[in-house]
């Protein structure tokens, strides 16, 4: 990391700016900006300490900055862009960067980046993930980096979870970069080729992490198909068209919002281009059918054994035998006895290992829409591989639509891999630190909050049953209410949720429900969770993004109390739930409520799992409470599970890219 500063583009300065390795005397969240840091061993604070050294070179380009009018500021931006074309390192352009985009949020947004925000910013820039608290303001945080990388004109690319949340977010820092002389685009959904064109053109671009793929494996294909030679040199010149058929500039720099929801929850997810589906024909709908009726007949432990640690289902003896002698389909369609034996075991999983209103949801046009177990959301355009989707239609007695074969596929994992720089930022990234290591050669950094948190987080309490727990959890929200505190409750399922409701109704306690079946005012809903008297239940990381601001009144009262009914398969997105009370200083407090019925426990293994619903529906007089720890022994069980899963899915793409580029072939394109 250069340390060295280029003399100043903009006006004479009175005095020489600091020297970055002197102290300061104030302190970065707790942690102070003088070189002793730097001795600190753990990695993450060696490279805060490396981002800190920078701030007071920051602020001095930002007090020498103040006084320059808006012409002014567009010169000195300008000047900075002639430099980073000029091959400038961009490292050495940072504090004066970073200063002038100081300056232009303070006259455009009227609010003044803390030293921890430009911490961040920093490691972004040097190629790091960072960990900022929830309500830290990572939209700030990120646009000194892409302000400071867009200088070179070859694109940045910043990353957002929803559609939404790309509009917002370019919409509402877009004039920092105008003032700039930077442009803003923003790439949505069904938006037409040369819209993209555009938006990819501009300085900085804003979108979801599917958009982006999906654009790269289109420009594949375009590729693939020869459109690259549809027009002769010349036509640029002549005004024939486009000699370049793809939309996407080279993959440059990239910063990655809620980067754990994209690096290790969706990793393992494929974007595919794939040909139009079309509903099955009668006689293409029997095998799917029949695999149904049988799956509905078999016997766990007889016909069929379940690995839940392992999401496998095998066919025993008894069970091939079964299918042998069940008049298997004949005709066209018909397949051989072992593809039979694999339909039959995806109409297993389709039964036992995929839930209505958990894993999927069937709308009102009756079809299959599968809902994202990380936020919650519906995600209509997704299918499950393999004749899996067409089980679950099976399954639910919806149109069967025959699966499609596929154009070009990629993983998120692989995609991002792909960026010449990358970087991200998320409330609960350090768990991963060794994994985003390993397949994304990223180091991870804690930045601290601005201000000291006010968060109480209780222990958790346990409850024998499902309805017992659910009972418990009206009962606070009721004391909440009492106490001038509003409630925000997360569930990790549909079907959750509405049961909340319903206990929530019968009591007459006025409430939001938001889960994938009203998610239209995601971020509208939970904007108004911290008003007072407000109950809100919200699958899983609804509204994530999201600010909760305290109505009059509750920061003395308390605070907004977050309610957790589940723990989830991740600790990450538990921190991600009680992260949403106590942001920016408030106070707040969170607790999980669980019972034994908890589908997490199935990962201390089915055997452990009916032992302990046996004995909450036993009830007696037990120390409940005293079950807390097995949560997170099987927490920790199904994480080490996802994680070696995508360890495996990265080494047999390495490998399947290996093979295809030495053949000569597309490895992204089938």
């Amino acid at each position: 990391m250069s340390t060295a500063t280029p003399p100043a583009p903009g006006p004479a300065h009175a005095e020489p700016p600091p020297r970055i390795i002197e102290s300061t005397p104030g302190r970065l969240g707790g942690w102070s900006t003088n070189v002793a840091v730097a001795r600190v061993g753990l990695p993450w604070r060696r490279r805060l300490s490396k981002a800190a050294l920078y701030i007071p070179r920051v602020r001095y380009h930002e007090k020498q900055l103040l006084g320059l009018s808006d012409e002014k500021l567009l010169d000195y931006s300008m000047q900075l862009r002639g430099k980073a074309r000029g091959k400038w390192d961009l490292d050495g352009l940072l504090p004066e960067a970073f200063g002038l985009v100081s300056v232009a949020i303070q006259r455009v947004l009227g609010i003044r980046p803390f030293d921890v925000q430009l911490a961040a910013g920093a490691v972004m820039h040097f190629g790091g993930l960072v960990e900022l608290a929830t309500g830290e303001g990572k939209t700030v945080s990120a646009s000194a980096p892409a302000y400071l990388n867009a200088l070179s004109g070859k694109g940045v690319h910043v990353t957002t979870v929803n559609d939404y949340l790309a509009k917002r977010d370019a919409e509402w820092i877009g004039p920092v970069y105008k003032k700039l002389g930077m442009t803003v685009g923003v790439i949505q959904q069904k938006m037409e080729e040369p819209d993209r064109i555009r938006a990819y053109k501009s300085d900085v671009t804003y979108g979801t992490a599917a958009e982006f793929g999906f654009d790269f494996l289109r420009d594949r294909l375009k590729l693939r198909g020869g459109q690259a030679q549809t027009a002769p040199f010349w036509s640029a010149w002549m005004g024939g068209g486009r000699t370049d058929p793809r939309v996407q500039r080279a993959l440059h720099y990239a910063i990655v919002d809620e980067a754990d929801s994209i690096f290790v929850d969706e990793a393992k997810t494929p974007l595919i281009i794939a040909n139009p589906t079309r509903p099955a024909e009668p006689e293409e709908q029997v095998v799917f059918k029949w695999a149904d009726k049988l799956a509905r007949e078999m016997k766990r432990d007889e016909h069929f054994l379940m690995n839940a640690k392992k999401d496998k289902i095998e066919l025993t003896d008894a069970g091939k035998q079964l299918i042998r002698y069940s008049n298997p389909p004949t005709g066209k369609h018909a397949k051989a006895m072992d593809k039979m034996h694999e339909a039959v075991e995806r109409g297993l999983h389709a039964h036992y290992r995929f839930m209505r209103d958990h894993h999927y949801m069937v709308n009102g046009e009756g079809k299959i829409v599968i809902i994202d177990e990380g936020t919650g959301r519906p995600m209509p355009d997704r299918h499950w591989r393999d004749g899996l989707h067409q089980a679950v239609e099976a399954k639910e007695g919806t149109q069967i639509n025959m699966p499609s074969s596929h154009a070009a596929q990629i993983t998120f994992q692989n995609f991002y891999r792909l960026y010449e720089k990358l970087s991200g930022m998320s409330g609960t990234l350090l768990p991963n630190f060794w994994e985003m290591r390993k397949v994304y050669r990223r180091w991870t950094t804690k930045v601290p909050t601005n201000k000291p948190s006010l968060r109480s987080v209780l222990p958790d309490a346990v409850f024998p049953t499902e309805a017992a727990k659910f009972d418990a959890v009206v009962a606070t929200t009721q004391q909440m209410l009492k106490a001038g505190r509003p409630v925000l409750i997360g569930t990790r399922t549909v079907d959750a949720s509405k049961k909340v409701s319903a206990r929530l109704t019968a009591l007459g306690i006025p409430h939001q429900v938001l889960n994938a079946e009203q998610n239209e005012r995601e971020a509208d809903v939970v904007a108004q969770a911290g008003q007072p008297g407000q109950v809100t239940v919200a699958t899983n990381m609804a509204g994530r993004g999201t600010d909760i601001k305290l109505g009059p009144g509750v920061a003395a009262a308390g605070g907004l109390h977050v309610i957790g009914t589940e723990r989830h398969e991740a600790e990450r997105i538990d921190r991600q739930l009680i992260g949403r009370a106590g942001r920016q200083g408030d106070p707040g407090s969170a607790q999980f409520m669980l019972s034994l019925e908890d589908q997490l426990l199935e990962g201390l293994g089915v055997a452990k799992q009916r032992e302990l619903e046996q004995l909450g529906k036993a009830g007696g007089n037990r120390d409940w409470n005293s079950f807390a720890p097995l949560f997170r022994v099987a927490q920790r069980r199904v994480e080490a599970r996802h994680y070696r899963q995508r360890l495996d899915l990265m080494n047999y793409d390495k490998q399947r890219q290996e093979m295809l580029q030495d053949l000569g072939a597309d490895p992204y394109v089938d």
